[in-house]
């Protein structure tokens, strides 16, 4: 409370179709740890690789650019572990996967205007599938926070804030902004996706190092992630195959046994912070689940929310 005024609550809403604002309003579904599993603990045995490859080499709208139109979508390897990972998500993952989706289209939206105001390519709206199941709740055994998992001296670098009270990483609009920015940088660094896929998920200093080391002379190309990723984490080895196949499962998932999530829209409330509560009818404990808050200010004076309904 300042001068004895309140100030004013931002709320950001995303409103699935046909869910209303009243008592019986769902609570979003709780953050999913992602599966603790590697490629070679999985199979090709239940997988159509036909659809895979046909998938990879004419992939639909949805990912049809730079990233899917690498000469690797056509190697023979990569194609075997993207396949093992599509497996994956239609057999032991199935469970997660609906809820992930769900989860996209709340927030695909800003993903994609943020995406295409830098001229990036579309097909990275998959990524918080593979990252934090599209929740910005979501926190790794390292500490890594919100939809695209930041760590907190990446974070900061990119201008995000990151305290006690506040932490920016958890606000999935604020986070996909500093996202792009991120990304576009290391695309431009390191001159490949998959290298800067690398890059994102291990640190950009361990993959230049690996560079340095093992191809110091080498063009920068999708072939060469391909060829030093046995010296990289297990994580970082499965990550470009792991995105890979989230992308072709969530772009056709009725291919792959799933039925696509309900549309959303995204609607911007102003009201005064008396009324913080009414607008959900909801009790404060409840609205903050239902609304998590990226900024609790202890004194009332301000409260901003992104959240969903």
């Amino acid at each position: 409370m300042t001068s004895g005024r309140m100030g004013r609550w931002t709320v950001w809403v995303l409103a699935g179709l046909g869910v209303g604002c009243g008592g019986g309003t769902p609570l979003p579904p709780p953050p999913i740890p992602p599966p603790e599993v590697s490629a070679e603990d999985l199979s090709l045995a239940d997988v159509d690789l036909d659809l895979v490859v046909a998938e990879l080499t004419e992939p639909g709208a949805a990912v049809h650019d730079e990233i899917f139109r690498t000469p690797m979508s056509r190697h023979p390897e990569f194609q075997r572990e993207v396949g093992k990972w599509v497996g994956f998500w239609q057999g032991a993952g199935a469970r997660w996967f609906p809820e992930y989706l769900e989860r996209m289209a709340w927030f695909s939206q800003a993903v994609d205007s943020a995406l295409a105001l830098r001229g990036l390519p579309p097909s990275l709206r998959y990524l918080p599938i593979i990252e934090s199941g599209y929740s910005p709740r979501a926190v790794s055994r390292v500490q890594a926070v919100g939809l695209w998992q930041f760590m907190e001296p990446t974070a900061k670098g990119m201008g995000l804030h990151v305290g006690p009270l506040l932490d920016e990483r958890r606000n999935p609009f604020k986070s996909t902004e500093a996202l792009g920015d991120f990304l576009k940088e290391l695309r431009g660094q390191f001159g490949s996706w998959f290298l800067a896929l690398a890059a994102y998920n291990s640190g950009p200093y361990r993959v230049q190092r690996l560079l340095d080391r093992y191809a110091p002379l080498a063009p920068r190309s999708d072939s060469l992630y391909w060829e030093i990723r046995r010296y990289l984490p297990r994580e970082t080895r499965d990550f470009v195959p792991k995105f890979f196949a989230a992308a072709l499962v969530a772009q056709n998932p009725g291919a792959h046994g799933f039925s696509p999530p309900a549309g959303t829209t995204i609607v911007k409330v102003d009201v005064g912070a008396q009324s913080r509560t009414s607008i959900l009818g909801q009790s404060l404990d409840t609205a903050e689940r239902v609304l998590p808050p990226t900024l609790v200010d202890t004194l009332g004076q301000r409260y901003e929310c992104v959240g969903y309904v």
